[in-house]
């Protein structure tokens, strides 16, 4: 049985907790869900509920969310600086399983190591009564230039995300995202068969086994629906390769297919639920 069980109160429950968090930065004037405008008074905890009432669906569902973030008209800290410190909102690698940034959208989209979900959203608004933002320098973080670090955090949050789709049966969007990240692993490959011959020129290839290949039999997470379980099988397949891809780029990356697999667990132990 999963250790994380994602519902309704669950997901109440965390975004309070988030959104209770987000507000200890004196920048942010408000959190908006759908139509809804969250502020700090009494009455957050009744609007988070009426926005959850009408986001949730199911245990796949995500949470689409905006800032409000207040600046200083002459403020030094432009949009594309704030978005940049994602720590100082709590999305830190520690409590994330997958993450992604586009700065020209103004969007991140985030996977928690408990399986929550956000689309989030900023709103940048300017006035002179507002204080100035002094950002902290984000902690160091390794790079590889060869596999970036932000590829790596990506890779996972389409993880969840075909999840999401092959569970409410989207089988041409969750097999289009499971062969995205089965690529993945093959680009891998050949990266690393490229540092290993010191040449990204190959007249003639290898014979080089499909790392992803090998976990195709191994997944847990079966039905009797042939399309269903030939997309999980690859998922499944391309998270095990990945991580251990993964490592020979970063000696010291810690593997996370332990923690989507148990999001995945939740998953298929809620599959017949309304």
């Amino acid at each position: 049985m999963s250790t994380i069980q994602i519902n309704r109160d669950y997901v109440e429950s965390q975004l309070l907790a988030y959104i209770d968090e987000l507000f200890t930065l004196p920048e942010i004037g408000g959190v908006k869900l759908r139509d809804i405008v969250i502020q700090d008074d009494e009455h957050k905890e009744a609007n988070i509920k009426e926005a959850v009432s009408k986001s949730y669906h199911d245990c796949y569902s995500d949470s689409d969310i905006s800032i409000i973030v207040n600046l200083p008209t002459d403020s030094e800290v432009s949009p594309g600086d704030y978005m940049e410190h994602p720590g100082r909102l709590g999305i830190t690698p520690d409590r994330y399983l997958g993450f992604c940034k586009n700065l020209d959208a103004q969007m991140y989209r985030i996977v928690f190591r408990d399986g929550i979900r956000y689309d989030f959203g900023f709103e940048f608004q300017y006035g002179d009564k507002y204080t100035p933002v002094k950002l902290l320098r984000e902690p160091e973080r390794y790079s590889n230039p060869n596999w970036p670090m932000k590829k790596v955090d990506e890779f996972w949050f389409v993880m969840v995300q075909a999840l999401g789709k092959l569970y409410r049966k989207d089988y041409l969007i969750s097999a289009h995202l499971a062969n995205i990240n089965a690529n993945e692993t093959l680009v891998q490959q050949m990266i690393l068969r490229d540092i290993e011959y010191g040449t990204n020129h190959h007249r003639y290839g290898h014979s080089e086994e499909l790392n992803y290949r090998k976990y195709m039999s191994e997944n847990p997470f079966l039905t009797e629906n042939e399309t269903f379980d030939e997309i999980a099988c690859k998922l499944y397949a391309a998270a095990r390769a990945y991580d251990e891809l993964t490592k020979q780029f970063y000696p010291e990356y810690e593997g996370r297919s332990k923690v989507l697999f148990d999001i995945w667990r939740c998953y298929h132990e809620n599959r017949n639920l309304p």
